[in-house]
């Protein structure tokens, strides 16, 4: 009966695997981050509403608009630094 552990291993399934993780590792894209940004700001622009108003309904709604604005905006200026480097 034939031993397997001793027979030599075949060099394509190797050379296959090294061809895999050479491409995967430069691979990695990056996403944008005005999403993150935007709802982080909208949820900050909640709360400072909320606080200083008691719980005011247009106001935290106000600042949930511009919270998220502000927020949209401070993403795409990072997105377009990051793209330029």
């Amino acid at each position: 009966m034939a031993r397997s552990h001793h027979r030599k291993k075949h060099k394509s399934h190797v050379q296959q695997f090294k061809r895999e993780r050479s491409q995967s590792s430069g691979a990695f894209k990056r996403s944008s981050s005005f999403p993150v940004f935007t709802i982080v700001g909208g949820l900050l622009g909640i709360i400072v509403g909320y606080i200083a108003t008691n719980g005011s309904l247009p106001v935290v709604l106000i600042g949930l608009v511009l919270g998220a604005i502000g927020g949209y905006i401070l993403g795409r200026k990072i997105d377009l630094s990051s793209k330029e480097k």
